[in-house]
């Protein structure tokens, strides 16, 4: 028996009909799994971030000296700057620490003059002198020194006036048994801590 090519072509487009219905199924099924998907929270990844120094590395505490200690720093210091302000010169290099001395004489045979914070000599000639002074606060620090902030008012020379409240810190150590003053910051500088650790090699007693 023949088959006429109208029962050919309704088989035909039956058998399409049927693969269309199976693909349309198919696609509603992975959409409705995308919207499941949708719906889950994902959390975001986590990112390990290194710890911040101060984290990571905390910082030594700072040193403990008793009070005997640190009022002979200040005594030291205060004595100090008394031969400053009456420019005893003589008096103020014997409390000047013996490597500070070596350093200054190194400036002047490199520059030809004592051009050092810790040469108030120098400064006292054309620049300017202490008047006047106060100390402001005694801090213990590295290798048993101290260091010791101070205001300070000085004459202007070249200006012809004064200039008040500068801010400055002194370093003081132990050296063969007797405290020196061994370093001087002016306004906006600071003894840091390696700075004190690493910068004053043999200048302390037991270091």
């Amino acid at each position: 028996m023949r088959t006429s090519a109208f029962g050919i072509a309704a088989s035909a487009l039956a058998a399409l009909t049927l693969v269309a219905s199976a693909q349309r199924a198919r696609a509603q099924a992975n959409a409705k799994d995308d919207d499941d998907d949708e719906d889950v929270a994902v959390p975001p990844p986590k990112h390990h971030h290194a710890k911040p120094p101060s984290e990571a590395a905390p910082t030594e505490p700072p040193p403990k000296l008793d009070q005997s200690t640190l009022d002979a720093a200040k005594s030291t210091l205060v004595t100090y700057l008394d031969a400053v302000k009456a420019k005893k010169w003589k008096e103020v290099r014997a409390l000047t620490h013996p490597k500070t001395l070596e350093t200054i004489a190194q400036v002047k045979r490199r520059l030809g003059e004592e051009r050092h914070s810790m040469a108030p000599w120098y400064w006292a000639k054309d620049n300017f002198y202490l008047k006047a002074f106060t100390v402001q606060k005694v801090t213990p620090a590295v290798h048993g020194t101290v260091v010791v902030d101070t205001s300070e008012d000085s004459y202007q020379i070249q200006e012809g006036g004064d200039y008040t409240g500068e801010k400055a810190a002194y370093l003081l150590g132990q050296f063969h048994g007797r405290w020196y003053v061994v370093d001087k910051m002016s306004e906006g500088d600071t003894f840091t801590a390696d700075t004190l650790k690493y910068g004053y090699p043999g200048y302390f007693d037991g270091k």
